[in-house]
């Protein structure tokens, strides 16, 4: 394997790329037309392909004020509901879709990388039917990267339950409020990652892997799906452990968080003032409360076994935070995700719609809720 090269980007730029759910308008249920959406948007850079043809990737471009994300983002999702519309489809951001099974979903042929995925790993593949946002954070070094990827790792089960929203998966109520985890850690490469410390600890663990046949040469990188993880070719550390959320102000406003949260871990590092990272055993019971109960966790602060609601640990961050966003020009969303504290918890809000109606007007509520979320209002 040849050495990975990181391209270093020089400011600490935003991006977001959600996975979205394709629906049909009057049974709720998946439908498989990302492919001719896709060539009618034309434009592959911001509207993607992913495993199943009822989905597509909505992308960012990189961004320091996440106010133009937010209005981007906007733009993109308001074409692909145009598109969408005249199949009588619609759009839904969560982590999982309500009903759906994933035996009648069609695998993508435009890149034959998602049929030798499928073949390599088998019903693990095959099932995979979850929908994740993931957020880009520009570093200007490789060992920044390294410092900040280990140190936010410990923040991640924040991340995981501002935006857990798949408390349903193929009809039924799991009893957990996020789901998709469960699901796509069923899968090799994912999950939680150890602490590399240094650049080489990094490299080398790409180097094992290709060499054992795991992963591909020079695009190794990318068959690496934990949680939180290093791309050497954008430049960035990718905070890949939330649930696409069915609101793009909440979206938004979670990807603020995480710019800010990396920015201010790296500024703590060029200072020195970085302590060594949270061992697995403690992240990992924490990034279990998270999914099981969302903002009504309890929040594990250190190994003496104190403990605070995960949602005052947010509270304390987001002042931390604040003169971060400030300076980036994005306060407004930061200060959004107080409302996402403030309002009920979305799975409890999709949960009550069950309970009264049904899990097709469920999703015909989470359609309503994307597009409001579209306002210029917002």
């Amino acid at each position: 394997m040849k050495e990975v090269v990181f391209n270093p980007s020089k400011k600490p730029t935003v991006g977001i790329e959600i996975e979205a759910q394709l629906v049909d308008k009057d049974s709720g249920n998946l439908v498989n037309i990302a492919e001719g959406i896709i060539k009618t948007y034309d434009n592959d850079e911001r509207v993607k392909h992913e495993l199943y043809l009822s989905t597509v990737e909505v992308t960012s471009s990189p961004a320091l004020d996440t106010n133009d994300t937010y209005k981007e983002l906007s733009s993109i999702i308001s074409k692909v509901l145009d598109i969408a519309s005249e199949n009588n489809a619609g759009l839904i951001s969560t982590g999982a879709h309500p009903f759906a099974m994933y035996e009648d979903q069609v695998i993508t042929d435009v890149n034959p990388r998602y049929e030798e995925f499928a073949d390599k790993y088998g019903w693990a593949v095959r099932r995979l039917l979850t929908f994740g946002m993931h957020v880009h954070v520009g570093m200007d070094s490789k060992e920044k990267a390294i410092a900040v990827h280990d140190e936010i790792r410990k923040y991640l089960p924040l991340v995981l339950a501002l935006s857990a929203c798949s408390p349903f998966w193929r009809g039924r109520d799991t009893e957990l409020y996020c789901s998709r985890l469960s699901v796509f850690q069923g899968l090799p490469n994912t999950g939680l990652p150890e602490p590399y410390h240094q650049w080489e600890e990094y490299e080398q663990s790409l180097q094992t892997l290709v060499k054992a046949g795991v992963i591909k040469p020079d695009v190794g990188y990318r068959q690496v799906w934990k949680d939180v993880r290093i791309h050497p070719e954008y430049g960035t550390v990718e905070v890949r452990i939330a649930d696409s959320m069915p609101s793009l102000v909440d979206t938004v406003a979670v990807a603020t968080l995480v710019q800010a949260l990396a920015i201010k871990v790296g500024r703590d590092w060029e200072e020195g003032s970085l302590g060594d990272p949270d061992p697995n055993w403690l992240v990992e019971r924490n990034r279990w409360a998270a999914i099981k109960e969302g903002l009504n966790a309890d929040f594990i602060t250190g190994v003496d076994g104190s403990t605070k609601p995960i949602v005052d640990v947010i509270k304390e961050l987001l002042l931390d935070l604040e003169g971060i966003a400030e300076e980036l020009g994005s306060v407004n969303r930061l200060k959004d995700v107080t409302n996402i504290l403030n309002a009920t918890p979305v799975v409890d809000y999709m949960r009550e719609i069950h309970k009264q109606t049904s899990l097709v007007e469920l999703v015909k509520e989470l359609q309503k809720k994307l597009l409001d979320s579209l306002s210029d209002d917002n």
